[in-house]
């Protein structure tokens, strides 16, 4: 083969324009993209920064309620508790901020574990092929016969002399186990397409051994897509934490946690005596939950090649 021809193979060239160009127009231009990252950079922030936002901690109880309350039980909203008091007189604004710290952990746990083996599975699968492909294959479609939440509520159980961090293990490998087969499905199609790509060809026929290709030619060329699945992944983790913590299952008290809130007040007497104590929380899962929804859509519409080849055909 001739250097001409092997230039001709090279893998596309990447556009000279910075990246970190390219990301803050791709964000300028998407507002669902910008409202998601907002929401989520102001959680983060909490989340880092929860010892010097809150005016306690979070299992600390108050006293200064006044001479009517002199436990600050059931305190409503005010000017000294924002988000009001718990049945033990907890500051609800301080849990909700703390809180953050123990939802991201989750969610980020989840998506890396599930990344770290979902994504080298699914390429050796789709480079290999034969016996390997079929194999792995038929794991990842058994897997999905099996509901997240499930699995996560054996894991609680089982994983129960852990302490406080068994729900956080529990949810992350719950609900990585669910998304390993996904991240596996969608780089096999894309390995299965870019291995057959000149410039693989042509590594190939120069002698690159299969460690080469695959670090240098394959992966860079099939990351972009299960990226966009990583915002999902993490949606799940917290809306799993959330049932494990409804059912009894959730991060043991005192320690910080939106599910446990709500499952504390979940109660109707709860809800109607004393909103508070379920509303924020509640809240809280849903606004991370949807910056997440919102950061999902974006990416997958920008690096999901079938719904950007169904856009350009429109």
């Amino acid at each position: 083969m001739t250097l001409e021809t092997t230039q001709i193979m090279k893998p596309p060239s990447v556009e000279k324009e910075p990246l970190r160009i390219k990301a803050w127009e791709f964000v300028r231009e998407n507002k669902s993209l910008s409202i998601g990252l907002s929401i989520l950079t102001i959680i983060l922030f909490m989340a880092v920064f929860a010892d010097f936002i809150t005016p306690y901690g979070y299992a600390e109880r108050s006293t200064n309620c006044g001479p009517d309350n002199p436990g600050c039980k059931y305190s409503p909203p005010s000017t000294k508790h924002w988000f009001g008091t718990t049945r033990l007189g907890m500051d609800v604004f301080s849990r909700i901020v703390y809180g953050s710290r123990t939802a991201l952990q989750m969610a980020f746990a989840a998506s890396l574990l599930s990344l770290a083996i979902g994504i080298p599975l699914g390429i050796l699968a789709a480079y290999y092929g034969g016996p390997v492909d079929r194999v792995l294959t038929l794991i990842a479609d058994s897997i999905y016969s099996f509901p997240s939440l499930l699995i996560a509520i054996t894991l609680a159980v089982y994983l129960s002399t852990i302490g406080t961090l068994k729900t956080i293990l529990a949810v992350s490998v719950a609900t990585a186990i669910v998304y390993i087969p996904t991240y596996f499905k969608v780089v096999r199609a894309q390995v299965l397409q870019v291995k057959e790509e000149a410039y693989v060809e042509a590594a190939r026929s120069m002698g690159a051994n299969d460690i080469t290709i695959i670090l240098r030619y394959v992966t860079p060329n099939v990351i972009a897509a299960p990226i966009a699945l990583i915002p999902f992944n993490m949606t799940d983790a917290i809306l799993t934490n959330a049932g494990l913590a409804f059912l009894g299952l959730g991060i043991e008290f005192p320690t910080a946690d939106w599910g446990y809130d709500v499952f504390a007040a979940k109660s109707l007497a709860t809800i109607q005596n004393y909103p508070w104590l379920i509303a924020f929380p509640a809240f809280m899962i849903f606004l991370l939950s949807f910056s997440l929804s919102l950061i999902g859509d974006a990416l997958n519409d920008k690096f999901n090649p079938l719904i950007s080849k169904q856009l350009a055909n429109k």
